[in-house]
């Protein structure tokens, strides 16, 4: 039988960066309002490595599926880098210091999400489908400190059942399978402490890993190009004035959608901040308890209204508005969807709209500008 060594050797990995780190969860469910979707994507350039497992039983090898992956996209993560050797406490959500090497082929979108505790990287796979299995991948890095009941219990590629047992370490450092016990040889899922006292995992399902073995070899060879590195600041497409602009960011996310998998009217990209909208010593150490947010959201179909999309009920400087007590969404800004809303509490948020500029032109992640406080 086939061992994650030999499968590694035969994948023919390179050397392992200095320290990995990792985090990503998938937002899916989280604040599924009628404006914000859970998306998307990223790699580039393929990488192949073929290789064939020996049959346990006897007879001819068996091919074991050809790794094909990329760098995810290049706005979502950090940039190669000498990795740190200490994770901090808490994370500033304006820059991002995540890296990941490698993920597989057939990811459909990427998103990076960095708040005060936790940062990360998720996608959907190709094959995922809304009601289907929860395919895809899912990168999580803790901030110094933080405990293991911080990884969300929900995640792409992570068993319903997990049983956790000894496997290799990760970059040399102690790791943890998380593995289905109702299925031989599982190992969909990596936990490591990937620095002293801070946590890291991995969980990988679909098309590139039909079988355990080659789902066990992808999460490992994604796990394995993790690390910590040194701030890159977080752009958006827009900027933030007024009293908004010196409130504490809480969360930033990003999500760029790949364009061989965007339907007629689908995401090309999406960006958010939510700042903390109380005083600090209000807050829990998670930054989540009041927080004022804005997004903005670009489609195929620039700015104007979706299908799916709620029906106006107001308009604000010449742009179709549609208002609540908690939501504030104005169509075709600068051909972009702009919502913002309140986390947790309601207020003005036609003054809030007002502390937002878009940039000249922000259909180009390229142009976006440096988030700042």
């Amino acid at each position: 039988m086939n061992t994650i060594e030999d499968l590694r050797a035969a994948l023919d990995y390179p050397d392992p960066p200095a320290r990995p780190d990792t985090r990503a969860i998938i937002a899916r469910g989280r604040r599924r309002r009628t404006v914000r979707r859970v998306a998307v994507g990223g790699g580039l350039a393929a990488v192949v490595a073929a290789v064939a497992a020996v049959n346990p039983f006897g007879g001819a090898p068996a091919p074991v599926p050809v790794l094909v992956g990329s760098p995810p996209e290049s706005a979502l993560v950090a940039a190669a880098a000498m990795g740190v050797d200490e994770a901090p406490e808490r994370f500033d959500p304006l820059t991002r210091t995540l890296h990941i090497g490698w993920v597989p082929a057939g990811l459909k979108n990427g998103q990076a999400e960095i708040g005060l505790t936790r940062q990360g990287f998720s996608a959907f796979d190709k094959d995922w489908a809304d009601g289907g299995k929860d395919l895809g991948l899912v990168v999580t890095v803790l901030a110094k400190g933080r405990p293991i009941t911080d990884f969300s219990d929900g995640s792409l590629g992570l068993p319903t059942v997990v049983a956790e047992r000894e496997t290799d370490d990760i970059n040399g450092r102690p790791a943890v399978c998380l593995s289905d016990p109702r299925v031989r040889d599982s190992c969909p899922a990596l936990r490591w402490e990937y620095a002293p006292d801070a946590w890291a995992r991995v969980s990988y399902g679909g098309s590139a890993g039909p079988t355990p073995e080659a789902a066990a070899a992808v999460a490992r060879k994604v796990a394995e190009s993790v690390r910590l590195t040194a701030a890159e600041p977080v752009r958006l497409p827009f900027t933030l004035t007024g009293a908004t602009a010196d409130r504490p960011a809480a969360r930033t996310l990003v999500s760029i959608t790949k364009p061989e998998y965007r339907d007629d009217e689908g995401e090309v990209w999406s960006a958010s901040i939510c700042v903390m909208n109380t005083p600090a010593e209000e807050q829990r150490p998670d930054g989540e308890r009041r927080q004022l947010c804005f997004e903005a959201r670009k489609a195929v179909d620039p700015g104007s209204r979706l299908e799916r999309d709620p029906e106006p009920n107001s308009t604000m400087d010449g742009h179709d508005v549609r208002v609540t007590d908690t939501d504030l969404i104005v169509w075709n800004v600068a051909g972009t969807r702009v919502v913002t809303w309140y986390e947790n509490q309601a207020g003005d948020l036609r003054s809030a709209y007002q502390d937002m500029r878009m940039v000249t032109d922000p259909a180009d992640p390229a142009g976006w500008a440096v988030a700042t406080r």
